[in-house]
């Protein structure tokens, strides 16, 4: 019952309904986050906000922790005139917003990172194929977790996609059968490196 003292004497459920609404949200955003930059290889930091990668092409750069904020309202009015509907109109409005805004950030990362180390490629010389191989010979594989090479991904304008499946410069076989030579040659590398790199963890446990 309400009175003037405590006018809405429900905040138990409340809150229950605010950290369900919170998890479901956060589990959209987390949903958006992994079809952008992928979800195998997410490094969580407990202590502080900046880190520094060794073997990046920037050894001593430190980079700092980006926060991204949005702000939404929920109205208990709405609630106490049992318009539910708008629970799941609150948390797919401030899902998809957090979810682009991540999208934004990611990719503006992306384009930083290849314009400061020079790994960029000119789209105005060559064919798309030889853009593209350009650019495979450019990437450096990686190792996952598991010693599996993870070969790199092509991320790219939605005119650029559609250009994939028409160019017939992409269907040489000179160059199909050179980007297989660099993939086996990067593929090998990236082993022999990951190797060296364990081997120095166990020259120091022994």
């Amino acid at each position: 019952m309400r009175d003037k003292a405590h006018p809405f004497p429900f905040d138990t459920e409340s809150k229950l309904v605010m950290e369900a609404f919170m998890k479901a949200t956060g589990a959209r955003l987390d949903q958006a986050r992994r079809e952008v930059g992928g979800g195998g290889d997410v490094q969580r930091f407990s202590h502080g906000g900046s880190w520094q990668s060794h073997h990046s092409y920037a050894p001593d750069r430190v980079d700092q922790m980006q926060t991204i904020k949005h702000e939404t309202r929920l109205g208990v009015e709405d609630i106490m005139e049992d318009q539910l509907q708008v629970i799941e109109r609150t948390a797919e409005e401030i899902s998809s917003s957090m979810a682009d805004s991540y999208a934004k950030a990611f990719y503006q990362m992306l384009s930083n990172t290849c314009e400061e180390s020079g790994n960029v490629i000119d789209g105005s010389a060559g064919s798309l194929g030889e853009q593209m191989l350009k650019a495979i010979e450019q990437v450096e594989y990686s190792v996952d977790r598991n010693g599996q090479v993870s070969l790199p991904e092509f991320r790219m304008h939605p005119d650029l996609a559609k250009r994939l499946h028409s160019d017939p410069s992409l269907r040489d076989p000179v160059l199909l059968a050179k980007a297989e030579e660099i993939k086996a040659l990067k593929t090998a590398q990236a082993l022999a490196e990951e190797a060296s790199r364990k081997s120095k963890f166990r020259c120091r446990e022994q």
